[in-house]
């Protein structure tokens, strides 16, 4: 991680939190629950649970959310709090047609049913059948009646299908999730990191492609490494407008350089979040408007 010294603020506080276990999160499964209700099923199963201050519909709790009968109801969804920025950023409205390029295992995919409230279409795909069996089993766990599911090579979607919202939460290198996995936290092999970066530009024009006239495209990786965020972002900001993320939590703006390479000023409007700065993992988010 030495490498990102430069663009990560409070670099010290960085590796302290980074070396510290990850809190359990989940998130509310509006489509079957509310807010209050969680509450009063956590007080009966006996569990702590801190509600996070910038989303009211994230808890840290001190319980496995796999072991709860709260979860088998499909009335929460385990799922860290800085992973639910993407499906915010996206902004899903009811009646709308919505992708999901990469889907499994399904976080993003049942958070944005529930902000569309089943109401419209959301088009799951994922490349592999082991982790789109997660996913099928996820969206029927949380009532996700509005998506419908399949197995493909994103790359090869058919470019006459057009959607109004495009998540493209791209395979990444996942140094985001450092604090779970302690192999991540000397970074990830720089010959992985710029693999995924083409791999990444590809899919994010097959998204472009198959968004509607107009339409909003979000992209997001769960890593630090500029090679796959700014670098994959840049390549795309002639043909959309990058927009302004605007949030009510600690964030970093996206990095207009890196290692001698200047990026185009609007970078700026993409956001990083890092662990310290949310005590959760690590996100990269930007989002564009056809």
């Amino acid at each position: 991680m030495e490498r990102y010294e430069e663009i990560i603020p409070d670099f010290e506080r960085f590796k302290e939190v980074a070396k510290t276990h990850q809190p359990r999160e989940v998130r509310v499964n509006t489509l079957k629950s509310s807010v209050s209700e969680v509450k009063r099923m956590f007080d009966r199963e006996g569990v702590e649970y801190e509600q996070r201050d910038w989303n009211p519909r994230f808890f840290r709790i001190d319980s496995s959310p796999g072991k709860l009968f709260s979860h088998w109801l499909g009335k929460i969804y385990g799922q860290e709090s800085v992973s639910g920025i993407p499906s915010l950023a996206l902004e899903p409205k009811p009646g709308e047609k919505v992708l999901d390029l990469c889907a499994a295992p399904g976080s993003k995919t049942t958070q944005i049913a529930a902000l569309m409230g089943n109401q419209g279409e959301i088009f799951a795909n994922d490349k592999s059948s082991n982790r789109l069996r997660s996913l099928v089993a996820n969206v029927y766990r949380t009532g996700a009646l509005n998506v419908q599911t399949f197995q493909r090579d994103a790359r090869n979607l058919p470019e006459d299908w057009k959607f109004d919202k495009v998540l493209v939460d791209a395979p990444c290198s996942a140094e985001g999730n450092l604090r779970e996995k302690e192999e991540l936290r000397q970074g990830a092999d720089i010959s992985q990191v710029e693999s995924l970066s083409e791999l990444q530009k590809a899919l994010l024009g097959k998204g472009f492609r198959l968004l509607k006239e107009g339409g909003t495209l979000v992209y997001s990786t769960c890593t630090f490494a500029p090679e796959e965020n700014e670098e994959v972002v840049a390549e795309f900001l002639g043909g959309a407008e990058l927009v302004d993320l605007s949030f009510d939590f600690s964030h970093s703006n996206g990095l207009t350089s890196w290692k001698g390479e200047a990026f185009p000023s609007k970078l700026e409007n993409a956001v990083r979040v890092y662990p310290h700065q949310l005590d959760s993992g690590g996100i990269f988010v930007a989002k564009f408007e056809g």
